[in-house]
């Protein structure tokens, strides 16, 4: 069964659809592989991150919904999956785990349970996870386990995205998510190639996008997705990241919170934590509309505070506090050689100050607002 996670009620509710597909028989390397007609489509090759990511995120909704003070903003009422396995790594899950394969058939099956499922409720919260591979043209297409069983035609079996995103504006679901981790990547053969593909809606023109919409990409234009072996790709472990309360803020609002907002604002930012060294600007682009949250805390997330004062000679030489406001809480250093000084805080506004014992420098006070972002404060310490 595709669905592996039911607790679906009447009331409001997050659902998910999660497909990994890592193992292509048909492709290069596969158990079946063809002779594909196309010749870059001949090339592809098995992947063992996209199964790992799909896991993870799976495991990552799954672990917001059992914390105790983290939470779905709306409960988690299901999560429908689709994994085809690489066969360089045949068994991703934990052991003895089986997976419904994620070929076309079953990945348009499942998505018809699941938009049955977000469209019962206005205020339910639809959320879609691919990782895979992917080609663009002027459409973006996602290949299904099956893709180029027939080598002449292989795009019987991939997924128009494009396509698939309009139609289901047509769900009730006011918040619709939808994260693609694919690359985006084209040929000169394939330009010269007319590419369909299957979509798995029909799009209305009529229809009226939904009130609160994100979607996310892997890759910008021609550009690829990258994924270490055998673990989740660099965009879903940002994803993960961000959704646990990188990104968390409170803007004013009554208590923290992650906003489709948050996600596309600080995506690259968290891409570039999670993969340091690239340059991550433009590369995973994202459309948003209305933001709203998706997840809620019970208290300010915490924070791994760094502080260090400017000039760096000043560092080791102050005498640095930080107080937060909310409690008066106080935590003190004194002069030494390690610097930056790192603390964990929680998220909120906070007094940070440096003071000398001697007089090389003037003492610095001043408010921030710490969040698990911006988590690198600087104290400016005039000479005297």
């Amino acid at each position: 069964m595709a669905l592996v996670f039911d607790q679906i009620s009447d009331e409001p509710q997050t659902h998910a659809f999660i497909i990994g597909v890592g193992g292509y028989p048909f492709l290069l390397g596969g158990v079946n592989e063809q002779q594909q007609a196309i010749e870059h489509i001949g090339l592809l090759k098995q992947l063992t991150s996209p199964p790992k990511s799909a896991l993870a995120f799976r495991d990552g909704l799954l672990a917001i919904e059992n914390h105790t003070s983290i939470h779905h903003s709306k409960s988690l009422g299901s999560i429908e999956l689709l994994i085809s396995p690489s066969p360089d790594d045949p068994q991703p899950g934990n052991p003895g785990e089986q997976f419904e394969a994620a070929t076309f058939n079953n990945i348009s099956n499942a998505y018809n349970a699941w938009k049955n499922r977000c469209d019962s409720h206005k205020e339910n919260v639809a959320i879609f996870f691919f990782c895979g591979h992917g080609v663009e043209k002027m459409d973006h297409f996602l290949l299904a386990e099956d893709f180029g069983d027939n080598p002449n035609n292989p795009w019987q079996k991939s997924i128009n995205f494009d396509m698939t995103r309009s139609g289901f504006h047509s769900c009730k679901a006011d918040t619709q998510c939808f994260f693609v981790d694919a690359c985006r990547q084209i040929t000169g053969e394939m330009l010269s190639n007319v590419i369909v593909g299957n979509s798995l809606d029909t799009p209305n023109l009529l229809t009226t996008p939904c009130l609160n919409d994100l979607t996310t990409e892997a890759a910008a234009k021609t550009k690829v997705a990258h994924g270490p072996k055998r673990k989740p790709s660099y965009f879903t472990q940002a994803l993960l990241k961000s959704l646990e309360g990188l990104v968390a803020d409170n803007k004013g609002r009554n208590g923290w919170s992650v906003t489709t907002g948050d996600l596309a604002i600080h995506f690259q930012t968290v891409m570039g934590i999670v993969k340091p060294g690239q340059d991550h600007v433009g590369r995973c682009p994202s459309f948003i509309k209305t933001p709203v949250d998706l997840i809620r805390f019970d208290a300010p997330p915490p924070v791994e505070l760094s502080i260090t004062c400017n000039p760096d000679d000043a560092t080791p030489l102050a005498d640095l506090s930080c107080t937060d406001l909310s409690n008066q809480n106080t935590q003190t250093r004194s002069p030494n050689g390690v610097e930056p000084w790192k603390i964990d805080v929680v998220s909120g506004i906070h007094e940070l100050t440096a003071d000398f014992q001697n007089s090389e420098f003037q003492s610095c006070r001043k408010h921030e607002v710490i969040t698990p972002l911006d988590n690198y404060k600087e104290l400016k310490c005039l000479p005297i």
